[in-house]
């Protein structure tokens, strides 16, 4: 959903400018620009650091990466038991087989989670460092 703004950047508000002097004018401008960013940027800031100290994403995508992993795991039972039911044949409900897929849902969950934690420690150190810009190639992109 696209927010829109009241605001034009370009226009300034002349009233509370002193025109006396140019470094009053400046003066001025500059405290209306310090002002705007409190205002502004300063909020989004410190939400977007307050994510990137914190493990809310982290814990988030771990939720994800349970529902999807058991949804993978639901849906490949499901496909071995259609492909097995077009011989006739119904899937072998072992103990052994129902312990290695415990196993292998086990081992999946662990690498993802891994991965995850790894993916969310980069990402909130390119944050905090502010290495996290677009690659040079979506940078450029009408620059041309």
């Amino acid at each position: 959903m696209e927010e829109e703004f009241d605001y034009d950047i370009y226009s300034v508000d002349s009233t509370d400018i002193r025109t006396d002097k140019y470094q009053n004018a400046l003066a001025d401008l500059t405290r209306q620009q310090f002002e705007d960013y409190k205002t502004r940027f300063l909020p989004v800031q410190e939400e977007l650091f307050g994510l990137a100290t914190s493990d809310k994403l982290l814990n988030e995508q771990m939720v994800r990466n349970e529902k999807n992993i058991s949804t993978s795991f639901n849906q490949s039972k499901v496909a071995e038991s259609q492909r097995l039911g077009r011989y006739g044949l119904t899937p072998d409900e072992t103990k052994q087989s129902s312990a290695n897929t415990g196993l292998l849902k086990s081992l999946t969950t662990a690498s993802v989670n891994n991965e995850t934690r790894e993916s969310v420690d980069d990402l909130q150190n390119s944050i905090l460092t502010g290495q996290g810009g677009a690659p040079k190639s979506l940078a450029d992109i009408g620059g041309k």
